[in-house]
């Protein structure tokens, strides 16, 4: 077994194993909910591996030297991982201890070239979460031709169209296909439904998918519009890149003298640059604790507002309609940080050509009692009675006229 004496061995033996290695955390965390460290492990070869060379070389002190000296960058690399991680466990809340299993978490999400991810087409996923071993609930995600949640009681024959964009909140995390927004409201309403909301979204999305001119795609059978559009104040840091969750490949617009998309055209370098981030961001304890951290500024405020504007306009030049915004404003349970945004974004809509709609002046006790309208007190999702009310106030604005149709009568595919 010469082969095993050779340092060359040694050396393709530890590049293989690194896929491996990555592939299997994430089956573990999956499976188990054990984190194992990935990188901790990788530095812990490399490090062993140039000690071992280094005391092989007694006749060559400059060798010697030389992987001494290389070992150092392997060690302190398991080290950083190894203290990223329990700085990630000290970050945690303490009073809940949550875990999701089901396919939403081995088979539901895919990449998307305009929005960076979203589910896999025509399938039914199961959610399940936890917080120990007190369920929060237990439900299904049906998806249809485009990725996108399904409305079941979409009037698939009607040609006015109701499209909906938003995060977590607006596809229904949480809730069953009957408990969503976009559901309750059509009860009263019997229109067609494009539910363009999901996990993690915020408005850099809806531009990317108006601005690609998927939504005209999708819905180029509609010939009346009503769109809304339902946000956090936290979508202020998701529009400025600061969601954990999200690769490169998650639409970027930059504000200078106009809104530009800056990586709406992705070449093999930038992918195989945003395959490597990916890995780093999604198994690296040290990167995760490297990488930017979001606080508060005013001057974060401007991108989200002029994407905003920009949805607002591509609204009108492509469906002749208007936004209708939607904002779960501050309540009780908001920290600091949420009650500045929630506050800048109301300012800023009060001087602005949109209608626009606070939780806060449709849900009762909300600002005092947000858990009434939580899913549980470790899930603050909006639960489906949230939904149901909010979905009764806009269909009686919509039906009194007071949030108009517009007709797109000269909508061409671009």
């Amino acid at each position: 077994m010469k082969i095993l004496k050779h340092w060359l061995f040694w050396v393709i033996l530890g590049i293989v194993c690194i896929p491996i290695v990555l592939k299997l955390a994430g089956v573990i965390e999956r499976n188990f909910g054990i984190q194992i460290v990935p990188f901790a492990w990788i530095g812990l070869y490399w490090f062993v591996f140039f000690v071992i060379m280094s005391i092989k070389a007694l006749k060559d002190s400059k060798k010697k030297l030389v992987y001494a000296y290389v070992s150092v960058l392997p060690l302190c690399l398991s080290i950083g991982e190894v203290w990223g991680y329990v700085k990630t466990l000290q970050s945690l809340p303490t009073q809940c201890h949550t875990q999701s299993s089901g396919t939403y978490v081995s088979d539901y999400f895919t990449a998307d070239p305009i929005t960076g991810y979203k589910a896999i087409s025509n399938t039914r996923a199961t959610s399940i979460k936890k917080n120990d071993k007190d369920l929060i609930y237990n439900v299904t995600y049906t998806t249809n031709n485009f990725g996108y949640r399904k409305t079941p009681n979409s009037n698939l024959d009607s040609t006015h169209c109701l499209i909906f964009f938003g995060d977590s909140f607006t596809i229904g995390e949480g809730l069953n296909d009957d408990q969503t927004l976009p559901y309750f409201l059509n009860q009263d309403l019997n229109l067609k439904v494009f539910n363009f909301g999901f996990h993690g979204y915020g408005n850099h999305q809806a531009l990317a998918l108006l601005k690609s001119g998927e939504v005209m795609r999708i819905t180029q059978d509609c010939k009346d519009y009503t769109v809304f559009y339902e946000s956090i104040p936290g979508h202020i840091r998701r529009a400025n890149g600061f969601s954990d969750w999200e690769d490169l490949n998650a639409p970027r617009f930059h504000l200078g003298n106009t809104l530009t998309w800056t990586n709406e055209h992705k070449t093999f370098w930038t992918k195989i640059h945003n395959k490597i981030f990916t890995i780093l961001k999604n198994k690296s304890y040290l990167f995760k604790i490297l990488l930017p951290r979001y606080t508060y500024n005013k001057q974060y405020n401007e991108l989200y507002f002029a994407i905003l504007q920009e949805i607002n306009s591509l609204l009108q030049v492509q469906f002749h309609t208007e936004l209708h915004f939607l904002l779960w404003d501050a309540n009780n349970l908001s920290d600091d940080t949420e009650i500045a945004e929630s506050q800048a974004i109301i300012e800023w809509l009060a001087h602005q050509d949109i209608d626009a709609f606070l939780v806060s002046e449709i849900l009762p006790q909300y600002m005092h009692n947000r858990l009434q309208y939580a899913l549980h007190t470790c899930d603050t999702h909006p639960n489906a009675l949230a939904n149901e009310l909010i979905a009764k106030f806009l269909a009686h604005k919509i039906q009194s006229r007071e949030i108009t149709t517009h007709t797109a009568h000269t909508k061409e595919i671009q």
